[in-house]
């Protein structure tokens, strides 16, 4: 059972009010980030496949890789930031994914295209949730100031599809995707270059000696660090593949093609208030895999339309506490001090789950069918939370005095 570490007192109000500032630059960066170099990319999958005269199934697999990429290059990321200031990595991220969205939109091959993604990938190591996470992990000192702070950037960065997906597609239809991926890349410039370079900063010290961390190394090579990103693993693959296959799902029920992107849609929007509830519960990771399996198994065992968005809810705000209780969960368990090369690991694991997923839950769907498949996922989320249940405070307590 997971429980909060105790810290020490917080530091003074000027040096909360500079860490907060950097909660809200943060919440800013991640929302443009996340939108334009993750999710705008499926509102110009279409005009791309015509003007590359490429399948999706290539230009996805370019996507694919930018994810494997930025899962590798995320480690030597995390360890970076455990040592020095995320000022220099970040603004030069935010610097080079200018560029390469620039790049993007003058493309013509595929084999340029995969290249500009490969790029891309390590961009995303060095500006998306993993490093804004270790730059809060390391600001607050306090395991409830430090909720808090995660749980208000990642609020605002739940509304980047939200926001981003519109604006992409209207820029697209206004002025065709090449140009719309030039304006992109002024609004990604305008706001990520200037927060990142003039905001963050290093940590302030503490007003007293912290709890002890623990070292990177010990805690990689221990078992209950393996049982719980394990955990996030198969939470993990349980979502994605509902995600994906929610809706052939519903099809195959009988429901409406309008119904079932509708209910589908509900997943992205029930993270931000599954985001809200884990602030105020402090829910452990073992109550958001429930939640997951909680939310599948309403909708495969109902076939009303009520229990078809109840269930989709339910999954969508797991979804939402999922990325708060992992990164939640490591500082609390592991201190700050390596949290970077910490996160970097599971957050590194929990990506290639995502990629790997749908193809996974694709061929087994072959053999098992949609139901089997759904009840298969119901089952992974169970083993998630049975194996989240057996990670205590007493199994890393000596690490941290190593």
């Amino acid at each position: 059972m997971l429980r909060l570490s105790t810290e020490p007192e917080l530091p003074g109000p000027a040096w909360r009010t500079r860490a907060w500032a950097i909660v809200g630059a943060l919440s800013i960066t991640e929302t443009v980030s996340w939108g334009i170099l993750y999710y705008a990319f499926a509102a110009f999958l279409v005009p791309m496949q015509r003007d590359l005269d490429a399948s999706a199934a290539q230009l996805t697999g370019a996507f694919s890789l930018a994810l494997a990429v930025s899962a590798i290059a995320g480690v030597f990321v995390g360890r970076h930031l455990d040592r020095r200031s995320p000022r220099t990595l970040m603004t030069i991220g935010s610097i080079a994914g200018t560029g390469l969205v620039v790049a993007w939109s003058q493309v013509h091959g595929l084999m340029a295209f995969y290249a500009l993604w490969f790029a891309i990938g390590l961009v995303m190591a060095a500006v998306l949730y993993e490093p804004a996470f270790t730059v809060l992990a390391k600001q607050f000192h306090d395991a409830r100031e430090r909720r808090r702070a995660m749980t208000a950037m990642t609020l605002v960065a739940a509304l980047a599809s939200f926001i981003f997906l519109p604006l992409s597609q209207a820029l697209i239809d206004a002025y065709g995707w090449r140009d719309a991926l030039v304006v992109l890349a002024v609004i990604l410039a305008a706001t990520t270059v200037p927060l990142h370079g003039l905001v963050l900063r290093p940590a302030a010290a503490p007003t007293r000696e912290p709890a002890p961390s623990a070292p990177a190394g010990a805690v990689l090579r221990s078992s209950p660090f393996w049982l719980l990103s394990g955990a996030f693993v198969l939470a993990a693959l349980a979502t994605i593949a509902m995600t994906v296959f929610a809706i052939p799902f519903l099809l195959e029920r009988g429901h409406s093609p309008a119904f079932a992107a509708f209910a589908v849609g509900l997943i992205g929007v029930s993270q931000i208030p599954g985001r809200i509830l884990f602030a105020r519960l402090h829910a452990e990771p073992w109550n958001v895999f429930a939640l997951i399996g909680l939310g599948v198994a309403v909708v495969v065992a109902f076939d009303s339309t009520a229990a078809v968005l109840i269930g989709l809810v339910l999954l969508g705000m797991g979804n939402g506490m999922a990325t708060l209780s992992r990164a939640t969960a490591i500082a609390d368990l592991y201190g700050a001090a390596a949290y970077g090369t910490i996160a970097s690991v599971a957050g590194g694991v929990n990506t290639a789950a995502r990629a790997a997923g749908p193809f996974l839950a694709a061929v087994y769907a072959t053999v098992v069918g949609y139901t089997g498949l759904l009840w298969t996922l119901v089952a992974l989320a169970a083993v998630a939370a049975v194996l989240a249940r057996l990670v205590r405070n007493d199994d890393v307590a000596g690490l941290r005095g190593a």
